[in-house]
């Protein structure tokens, strides 16, 4: 292909959900399809909830479609619409990336946990043997706080606004040998990473579920990490600086899983 220079012979990826706009996946993408000179791209995509099944049935019927990625509020829903999904998606119940194979059927799996954790890891965070406390118990919050248990944490501490959420995360949980605890402590001091996986923050939604008060309980040496990408800095991020704690914004997520992502939908040809 002439780089940067869109085809019919170029191949589409998606990435869906509303809002979109504070998305990085198509940046990390298409990055790494023009560096490579691969003939394919990332397209930002608003899906509604009342058209998402019509985006699937488009996708199933188009043959120059790899997949997509899905961000909020889809990745419940995408589970009863594939036709496979991986162990972890199953697990989850929730989808976020889905491949178009060449016969139309379309296999969904779950990257949020993993694509958290390696983000994390890479900012210097361990979740073995650690102690975290997280704000949302959607499907990201699920996929995180899964995941945190796979990693060896040692206890997790959920808040959601749906206290039925927040069973069904505790329940998901049980067996895999880490203590949970529901509802926000009081105080955050025997904790070691705080995590925001909630609307609360983005533009839409201003605020913080954590206020500065509680931020300001964490110890010395904690983490606050926040899913939202954009602000890159939220309330709740800007709180925990102020505090002088080490930080870790929505872009480490989108980094670390966008390997997993990438290959999972758009392999090297």
């Amino acid at each position: 292909m002439n780089q940067g220079i869109v085809t019919a012979a170029t191949r589409v990826v998606f990435m869906i959900g509303t809002p979109i706009a504070q998305v990085r996946s198509p940046t990390l993408f298409n990055r790494y399809f023009a560096e490579r000179r691969i003939d394919r791209i990332m397209v930002p995509l608003e899906v509604s909830v009342d058209t998402l099944a019509g985006f699937v049935a488009m996708v199933r019927e188009a043959e120059n479609c790899d997949g997509f990625v899905a961000t909020l509020p889809h990745k419940r829903a995408l589970l009863t619409m594939v036709d496979e999904a991986g162990p972890t998606a199953r697990a989850l119940e929730s989808v976020n990336a889905v491949r178009r194979n060449p016969d139309g059927r379309l296999f969904g799996d779950m990257a949020d946990g993993a694509g958290f954790w390696n983000g994390a890891r890479a900012a210097g965070f361990e979740p073995f043997g650690k102690s975290a406390v997280l704000a949302g118990a959607g499907a990201a919050g699920t996929a995180i706080a899964f995941e945190f248990a796979q990693r060896g944490g040692r206890r997790l501490a959920i808040w959601s606004r749906s206290d039925d959420e927040v069973g069904a995360l505790a329940r998901r949980l049980a067996g895999t040998g880490i203590e949970v605890v529901t509802g926000l402590p009081e105080s955050l001091d025997s904790y070691d990473i705080a995590i925001n996986a909630t609307p609360l923050g983005m533009d839409y939604a201003p605020g913080s579920a954590f206020s500065p008060e509680l931020v300001a309980t964490l110890p010395t040496g904690a983490f606050a990490a926040d899913a939202i990408t954009e602000p890159t800095v939220t309330q709740f991020l800007a709180a925990a600086r102020a505090c002088g704690l080490r930080t870790i914004d929505g872009r480490a997520m989108a980094c670390g899983q966008f390997e997993l992502l990438r290959a999972f939908v758009a392999p090297d040809d």
